[in-house]
């Protein structure tokens, strides 16, 4: 195995930003029609969007320097015992390319403790879990047509699972299978790319319905008349503040990606400042605009509904005879297939690492031999040989900005991106801070699995992750009760409040002189800690309200 390649940054910004929308923008985004509708399609429902946009950049940020931190900080204090020898010896210019190793539960382990650690990997897991489950539901509802037209559903059966259907969408699940077992989501830019243009597809043809709808040249004109379905079609603000509470998960969930931000970021190759910030906002804002395009014009077609709203999917509205919903229920369920391996990952991952260091795992897993059926053979080798390993630092690229506590660098970039600051680091003796990146680096490539992870765990964990969620699947009815509690609960909980307070505990550690710069270091880092604060003020009472609000619509489902 080539542990010299493995270890080398593979993803470029075009790779990372795929892999992030691909985590993003997904089946979720079919929701945002109904929740424009029910917020306010002309004026509040916008400004909902792209305050939601700001302020997950801004925990993306958040989250990225909190793994930063973590890495430092998970070794801060530990020193060579060669550090002797080694005072002398020239540093090898040879970090700038080196695999990052941060992840989600060490951030929360270095800020807020052990059992902290255990809670964030309960969290992401399960949060990836109700995704997977509502994926593999909203795969099933697309392939209905598909399925009913070669074998007729029992009489009088509407939506919901059916064995035909359900066969259907785990024949689906075994052939994308075999990408949930890859090493790492470099591998999977492509794939991602694919489900980029099959998403778009479906917006396009959404946004073409629904304004030919408005035109009055086609679709279901059964509420065409109806002056006050008409009038309520196009709205400033909710009609009640039941509706707004209903559609702010929404809002949420289309733009959960933090369980991927720091797997991405660690294959970045010379993940600058500069670099981090212009992936994160090129994957953030064309999101957006595609959001805002697919929430308005579909929240339009409630003209052109019996019921003069829409449902959680939008798809559901129009007439299944229509071919070209066909061709976009086909690119969705292809969006679907592709997003899979986007959310097994990161549950996998996070499993495989505690299980290798168990008896079990030490014993047999890793004395188990790596050669899979060929099926799985093929996809769990490391997909590397296309990508150049002597990557030379991008011109330009010499300064990091990203936040005071970060310092200049002229002529090498070192792995962590935010290095410890300058005063931090001239109170170690000659040598011994080269010896303590090294060894940061070095160690946490052991505790996070790095190149010792074993494929035989992988492809066990990932299988057992994918086809659980699956299984549960073929039971559930409706995706709405999926989207309600993982975007008001867990989203909340994972894209805010754990990389805030994250951020607000590891980054107050850095000192900063007032003098410096005239002060600006200090206020800038005030400024962005007191962001911090507000966003946690916002979305911890909004987690409490909104999980009380799905629990309350869940229950009433139920009755």
């Amino acid at each position: 195995m080539n542990n010299e390649g493995n270890d080398k940054r593979q993803g470029t910004i075009s790779s990372a930003r795929f892999n992030l929308l691909s985590s993003m923008v997904g089946g979720g985004s079919l929701s945002l029609p109904l929740a424009f509708h029910q917020t306010g399609n002309l004026l509040l429902a916008p400004i909902i969007l792209i305050v939601t946009s700001v302020l997950v950049q801004q925990s993306i940020l958040f989250l990225v320097k909190s793994g930063i931190y973590s890495t430092a900080s998970r070794e801060q204090g530990a020193t060579s015992e060669d550090e002797g020898e080694m005072a002398g010896v020239p540093r090898q210019n040879n970090r700038n390319n080196k695999k990052g190793n941060a992840s989600y539960e060490n951030v929360a382990s270095q800020a807020f403790g052990p059992n902290a650690r255990i809670f964030s990997m309960a969290l992401v897991c399960a949060c990836c879990f109700f995704a997977t489950v509502g994926y593999a539901v909203l795969l099933r509802d697309m392939l209905e047509p598909i399925v009913d037209s070669l074998v007729k559903p029992p009489e009088g059966m509407g939506g919901g699972p059916t064995l035909a259907r359900n066969i259907a969408m785990l024949i689906v699940v075994l052939c994308v299978s075999p990408l949930t077992t890859w090493k790492n989501l470099t591998a999977l830019r492509n794939v991602g790319a694919a489900s980029m243009a099959s998403v778009l597809t479906v917006g396009f043809i959404v946004a073409y319905r629904s304004i030919e709808c408005q035109l009055g040249t086609g679709g279901n004109q059964e509420n065409e008349g109806d002056n006050d379905s008409n009038e309520n079609n196009l709205r400033v603000f909710p009609p009640s503040r039941k509706e707004l509470l209903d559609a702010v998960p929404l809002f949420i969930s289309s733009f959960i990606c933090h369980f991927n931000v720091l797997p991405i970021h660690n294959e970045l190759r010379c993940p600058t400042s500069d670099r981090v910030s212009r992936w994160v906002r090129t994957s953030i804002w064309p999101a957006t605009l595609f959001y805002y395009v697919i929430g308005f014009t579909g929240s339009l077609y409630a003209k052109c509904t019996p019921s003069g709203s829409v449902q959680g999917n939008i798809l559901l509205d129009f007439d299944e005879d229509d071919p070209l919903l066909l061709l976009g229920r086909l690119c969705l369920a292809m969006t679907i297939t592709l997003a899979f391996p986007m959310i097994v990952i990161p549950a996998r991952d996070i499993l495989v690492r505690p299980i290798m260091g168990t008896r079990f795992g030490r014993r047999f897993l890793q004395s188990m031999p790596n050669n899979q059926p060929p099926l799985l053979q093929n996809s769990t080798h490391d997909h590397t040989a296309d990508i150049p390993s002597d990557i030379s630092m991008p011109d330009g690229l010499t300064t990091v900005e990203f936040e005071p506590m970060e310092i200049s660098q002229v002529g090498e970039l070192e792995e962590p991106l935010m290095v410890l600051e300058n005063r931090s680091m001239s109170t170690m003796p000659d040598g011994s801070a080269d010896d303590f990146l090294e060894n940061t680096s070095m160690s946490s490539r052991q505790l996070g699995g790095g190149d010792g992870d074993n494929k035989s765990a992988r492809t066990l964990v990932a299988l057992f992750v994918f086809w659980s969620a699956a299984g549960l699947a073929c039971s559930v009815q409706s995706i709405d009760v999926v989207w309600d509690l993982v975007g008001s609960s867990f989203s909340i909980m994972l894209a805010f409040l754990i990389p805030c307070g994250a951020y607000l505990k590891l980054a107050r550690r850095k000192r900063f002189n007032e003098t410096q710069d005239g002060g600006t270091g200090l206020r800038k880092w005030m400024i962005t800690r007191a962001v911090a604060w507000i966003m946690i003020l916002i979305f911890a009472p909004l987690m409490v309200i909104s999980t009380a609000n799905a629990c309350y619509n869940s229950l009433n489902k139920s009755n």
